[in-house]
């Protein structure tokens, strides 16, 4: 599952809309540069059986955001580590995995399902908490 949240990041990411909201990803459907104007040119990705995906474009920021999970996910009661998922810039405060975050070297305790999200302002690829089973609604959340 890391594999690919890492590769869907970096598909998306290096192909470098003004619609800030979340958009599903359709397995084997083109994201065109009219879904998102900050692409060079159209992607397509597929994912894996079971997986679902969204993204969202933010011209004003130039920022693509990434998300992902599966349908069979942990929701196991660990400890997950504190990421930044975006990094802080001009007056932006950083975006961390979870609100209680405030060190890389935290962690919190997380029983619900997880997925992962990313974006192209740097940062790591995360895990954060659904709320509920993983839906194509559920990744959309993670952007958010």
């Amino acid at each position: 599952m890391k594999k690919s949240i890492f590769a869907l990041f970096f598909i998306v990411a290096a192909s470098t809309s003004m619609a800030a909201s979340a958009a599903e990803i359709k397995t084997g459907t083109p994201i065109t540069t009219t879904d998102c104007k900050l692409l060079g040119e159209q992607v397509t990705l597929n994912l894996s059986n079971n997986v679902s995906g969204a993204y969202s474009c933010d011209e004003i920021t130039s920022t693509i955001k990434v998300a992902a999970c599966h349908k069979a996910g942990s929701r196991k009661a660990m400890d997950v580590k504190c990421a930044i998922v975006t990094q802080a810039e001009g007056d932006e405060d950083a975006v961390w995995n979870d609100p209680s975050c405030k060190e890389t070297t935290d962690t919190f305790e997380s029983s619900d399902y997880r997925g992962y999200v990313a974006s192209s302002k740097g940062g790591s690829v995360a895990q954060k908490e659904l709320g509920g089973n993983c839906t194509a609604a559920s990744a959309e959340g993670l952007l958010k």
